[in-house]
């Protein structure tokens, strides 16, 4: 199984022969391409014409963040024709019904997610769980999923042992925001890829509208995920006492990461993307799990099997 390469220091991507290099102001590292499945830019990072030819020819997308770990871009060779797959995409967006069904059922997805991530941290979600997930328009589906975000993220809080805490974003206020911020940009990454992968077209989603400044459907797969990623990797993290004072920086009412909680935060996302689990028999990464999910709906898409929500039994 390949898996995501971070970089989080300022240097530039070269091509040596068949290999892809790393160079910064103190390092130089080969990257394995054969281990990788794509490449997050953490810091300020350029290719060379080789770099990119070399990416290109390995189909290896590359996405790009600000140092807070804003997305803002990618570098993805997708040449494929796949007219009849983007326009079933196109055909279930504007039939209200079909949107219907697939925004339902991801918000079920991302419930499923959540109720699991909370009974594997030993917390009971009584309120998460009798959330029922209906509604006759798109919107009040997503109601329904800010109620349930509403849910999990007191129950996380109760997790790690903050009372009463609240998210917030743009900027992050506290040392847990910065971290769930941070990491929740770079599942949004992984879900870009892992549509591509799937010959999707990631702009056109069904709980999220579509729109001219992201990719609603990443952001549709992301939050499914993102429970599972995002949340267990901090508590772990959290549990193993890994985040000192220094490994954030603040600048009036914000909450940063500094490089060494990036590295930190990323390696623990690293470890919670490796973790396995059976499925029918068949042994899947966490990583792996995205991927699948983009797969069941581009088969639903296509008139296959309809799309069920992602679900995994408790342990």
């Amino acid at each position: 199984m390949k898996y995501p390469f971070f970089i989080t220091r300022h240097g530039k991507l070269e091509r040596e022969g068949g290999s892809l290099v790393f160079v910064g102001d103190i390092v130089k590292r080969r990257i394995p391409l054969g281990q990788v499945s794509e490449i997050h830019c953490l810091a300020r990072v350029s290719m060379t014409s080789g770099a990119i030819e070399l990416l290109s020819e390995r189909r290896i997308p590359v996405h790009f963040y600000t140092t807070r770990g804003e997305y803002k871009g990618s570098f993805i060779n997708d040449v494929s024709p796949r007219g009849k797959l983007h326009l079933e995409q196109a055909r279930h967006y504007l039939e209200s019904e079909k949107r219907l069904y697939l925004a339902k059922t991801i918000v079920e997805g991302i419930q499923n997610s959540m109720a699991l991530v909370l009974a594997r941290m030993g917390v009971n979600p009584v309120k998460l769980n009798s959330v029922k997930v209906d509604g006759e328009t798109v919107e009040e589906i997503m109601g329904r999923e800010a109620e349930l975000w509403s849910h999990f993220y007191r129950y996380f809080g109760e997790a790690i042992g903050v009372e009463d805490f609240k998210r917030t974003r743009r900027p992050p206020q506290d040392e847990i925001n910065a971290l769930i911020s941070y990491a929740n940009a770079i599942v949004y990454g992984l879900s870009l890829s892992s549509l591509i992968k799937a010959g999707l077209d990631p702009s056109i989603g069904y709980l999220h509208a579509v729109n001219d400044s992201r990719y609603s459907l990443s952001l549709d797969l992301a939050d499914i995920f993102k429970p599972l990623y995002v949340f267990t990797a901090i508590k772990s993290a959290l549990d193993d006492g890994l985040f000192l004072k220094s490994d954030f920086s603040r600048k009036r009412n914000a909450v940063y990461l500094a490089r060494s909680g990036k590295v930190k935060l990323l390696q623990a996302l690293t470890n919670t993307l490796r973790r396995t689990v059976y499925i029918s028999r068949k042994r899947y990464s966490y990583m792996g799990l995205m991927e699948r999910e983009a797969g069941k709906i581009r088969n639903h898409l296509l008139g296959g099997k309809n799309y069920s929500p992602f679900k995994l039994k408790g342990s």
